[in-house]
């Protein structure tokens, strides 16, 4: 399969050997009709040499194939959206409120017709807002696709981790939160124990000042 498939598409493995060892990965994988459907796949969205990875991806069933097909929903998603209702106002902006479809607005700048556009998710609207913004989704043209295709992508698999670590961000900048840190962050301060001073070692005596000291210590029972 896999040599009739690279004899159609070219930029085949350069070893036999290699060959081999992908046919083993795929088949230890997924069934043969599985495979084939990823390698059709392949035929019409990859970028060539064609690898491992990107078959593995487009596996039906699995986990990888799952996540490609979602992110490649909202991309169709986004272009729909775009050729239907993202236009543009007299300054150069974008987007869905501009457009035919927006919002109308009276001389005093109340709305008096809601906007008719379809509603996007939070996540998508979120990556294309980190991705540039509606202009360059308007914008778009066949050199710049596979590059903001990519760019797609990757914010919005990173959509969710960035979502989890932004909610903790807001919890931690709310007055109960900074409480929490606080508390958690403040270590009781012990008294620490002060060293004892060495005791100097007794200086040895000489034999004139033990004489010294031993008369003054008579004298003084005498006067006693």
């Amino acid at each position: 399969m896999l040599t009739t498939f690279y004899a159609a598409v070219g930029n085949a493995p350069e070893t036999d050997a290699g060959l081999a060892l992908m046919a083993k990965l795929l088949s230890a994988r997924a069934e043969p009709q599985s495979i084939n459907a990823a390698l059709e796949r392949c035929l019409v969205e990859c970028r060539y040499p064609i690898r491992l990875p990107d078959i593995l991806q487009r596996i039906p069933g699995t986990e990888a194939a799952d996540v490609n097909a979602e992110r490649r929903l909202a991309w169709d998603v986004v272009e729909k959206f775009v050729r239907k209702y993202v236009g543009n106002d007299v300054h150069g902006n974008y987007g869905p409120e501009f457009g035919w479809y927006g919002p109308q607005f009276n001389w005093r700048g109340e709305v008096v017709k809601a906007a008719s556009y379809t509603q996007l998710s939070a996540r998508i609207l979120d990556t294309v807002r980190r991705t540039g913004g509606w202009r360059v989704y308007a914008l778009l043209t066949d050199e710049d696709f596979p590059h903001q295709q990519k760019r797609f992508f990757e914010e919005y698999e990173a959509w969710s981790e960035v979502e989890r670590i932004s909610d903790r961000a807001r919890i931690l900048e709310t007055p109960r939160g900074k409480e929490l840190v606080a508390a958690k962050t403040m270590e009781p301060e012990w008294p620490r124990a002060q060293a004892s001073a060495p005791t100097a070692a007794a200086e040895p005596m000489s034999p004139q000042k033990a004489r010294i000291m031993k008369a003054i210590a008579n004298a003084g029972k005498a006067m006693r």
